[in-house]
């Protein structure tokens, strides 16, 4: 079998605010999620804590079918990247089937989150992202 994207499942949760740093691990079959954090100060640290996720994340891909397990292999996304958090490339599929791209930013505003989004079709990829930035910097 083909291996796994190194990264596939496991996202870094850094929320200084909070004091919570750590990786969280999702993996989701036919609606049924798989999810766990793992946090550094717990485990020994950052590094102990990504070996922790990667081997819970091991585990519950293998004992998904094995038709999943292959599609996961295969999977190769190209993720646009902004270079500031909150700010994030979004490809989107209505149920007509058409195919949306925007870039889209992202903040909290009185413990609610807020969105914008810039159509890429409308203003083109880099004003639209130039625009999503902007709106992020005034919603720190």
């Amino acid at each position: 079998m083909a291996s796994i994207p190194q990264s596939y499942g496991i996202s870094r949760i850094d929320q200084d605010e909070k004091r919570n740093h750590g990786y969280y691990v999702r993996v989701t079959n036919k609606g049924k999620t798989t999810q766990k954090f793992f946090p550094d100060k717990a485990l020994g640290g950052k590094t102990k804590s990504l070996v922790a996720a990667k081997a819970f994340r091991d585990k519950a891909v293998a004992r998904l079918p094995k038709a999943r397990r292959e599609a996961i292999a295969k999977r190769r996304r190209r993720i646009e990247r902004s270079g500031m958090v909150g700010v994030t490339h979004v490809l989107s599929k209505s149920t007509s089937g058409k195919v949306y791209e925007y870039w889209q930013a992202a903040w909290v505003e009185r413990g609610k989150r807020k969105t914008a989004k810039f159509s890429i079709e409308r203003y083109g990829a880099k004003k639209a992202l130039e625009m999503a930035k902007r709106a992020k910097a005034r919603h720190p």
